[in-house]
């Protein structure tokens, strides 16, 4: 999800590893909502759709090139409360 990646943040921040380690966390806005593309899943799961979504991308502790998948919402509100879910519930939001 390359193309994810290049979007411009709608929020960033950081996330805390253990409660101590600063990591970037960031949300983009995007209008494709990527399926599953298993040919076992029903189409409307394994099928790239049109609409409008927000992912979240993040990087775990240390150095990484690429951001890490931390799912996808559709709304910047639901995407703000699953990054918090996934990744611990101090998020700091910069903007």
């Amino acid at each position: 999800m390359s193309e994810v990646d290049r979007l411009p943040a709608v929020k960033q921040g950081r996330w805390f590893y253990g409660g101590l380690t600063a990591c970037p966390v960031r949300i983009v806005h995007h209008y494709t909502l990527y399926g599953t593309h298993d040919p076992e899943d029903p189409p409307e799961l394994a099928a790239d759709q049109f609409a409008e979504c927000f992912y979240i991308r993040y990087h775990p502790p240390g150095p990484h090139e690429s951001w890490h998948d931390g799912g996808v919402a559709l709304s910047l509100r639901e995407a703000v409360f699953l990054a918090q879910r996934k990744l611990g519930p101090v998020v700091q939001w910069d903007n």
